[in-house]
């Protein structure tokens, strides 16, 4: 048996891992999952990308959690959740340094994404766009609350959301 091995010297080696990268996220499927250097799994969509960084759609973060169906048994679950909370955006920029690496997401779990980014979008859209539809929202839950507890309609001076100064808020 002859072998052939071929030799490479540390440039070739660095300039072929160079083309690698440069053409490793180009595949026609824009669903990745992003390993970043803190650690997480993100799933996402790449809607563009420049030299530095990555314009992302919906990323998500994979949560584990371990539940005990019975007292011999230990499931765990994997779903999504909003990779940054307290935010209606959906586009967010990540720089490349801060991703160690990414790969094309199966197909089995692009489809559970697609079907969970489908729903934030119908959640979305029932979220009030600004402060005071937020309060007006939030005073028609006291309503119908009151409502279903029996009690008389809430007089305005009872209401708990009262004009918000802002200029003391920190």
């Amino acid at each position: 048996m002859v072998l052939n091995v071929v030799r490479q010297t540390l440039k070739e080696i660095n300039n072929n891992m160079s083309e690698m990268k440069s053409t490793a996220h180009q595949s026609n499927n824009p669903f990745k999952i992003l390993k970043m250097v803190n650690g997480e799994d993100v799933i996402c969509k790449i809607a563009e990308e420049y030299s530095d960084v990555l314009i992302v759609e919906y990323p998500m973060a994979i949560v584990k959690n371990q539940v005990m169906e019975n007292e011999n048994n230990i499931v765990e679950h994997t779903g999504l959740q909003r990779w940054m909370n307290y935010t209606h955006d959906t586009t967010f920029v990540i720089p490349k340094e801060r991703i160690i690496c990414l790969g094309d997401m199966a197909p089995d779990v692009t489809l559970y994404y697609k079907h969970v980014c489908k729903r934030l979008e119908f959640e979305n859209k029932q979220e009030p766009a600004d402060e005071d539809q937020a309060l007006a929202k939030m005073r028609d839950n006291i309503d119908r609350l009151a409502h279903i507890i029996g009690e008389d309609e809430q007089s305005e001076s009872n209401t708990p959301f009262a004009p918000i100064d802002k200029s003391k808020l920190h």
